[in-house]
């Protein structure tokens, strides 16, 4: 169940050239309430995933030559652990786009708190670096 759910979630927020990022199914991977803290130099930014979705389709369209082969994101490594449906994930990830017109490869570490709720996956809490 966390395996698909997983797969699902780094299908969905990839993408490829000159296709929009999507929204709808990024937005049914959250709970309503989700909290999301991205790592910026200056410490975590608190967002809702409305504004998340903002913020990427903002990119998106101001700076299409990032997208250029699109955006592709992919889980290197995982570990869990899992009490009476709550998941507690380190999914670390290395994500691909374009920079300067030169591919960019990086890596990161998605911290998720994932609830089991009526048998349906949901992420409650993101935290990114």
């Amino acid at each position: 169940m966390l395996d698909e759910f997983l797969a699902r979630f780094y299908q969905t927020i990839s993408f490829g050239p000159g296709k929009p990022f999507p929204a709808g199914d990024f937005r049914a991977l959250f709970r309503p309430d989700a909290l999301l803290l991205e790592w910026a130099e200056s410490g975590y930014t608190s967002k809702t995933v409305e504004e998340h979705i903002r913020e990427f389709e903002t990119v998106v369209r101001d700076y299409p030559e990032l997208f250029a082969e699109g955006f592709a994101e992919r889980q290197t490594a995982l570990e869990w652990t899992e009490q009476n449906g709550v998941y507690l994930v380190h999914s670390g990830y290395e994500k691909r786009y374009i920079r300067g017109g030169q591919p960019v490869a990086e890596c990161g570490v998605n911290h998720f708190t994932i609830l089991a709720d009526g048998g349906t996956l949901r992420i409650a809490c993101a935290i990114w670096e």
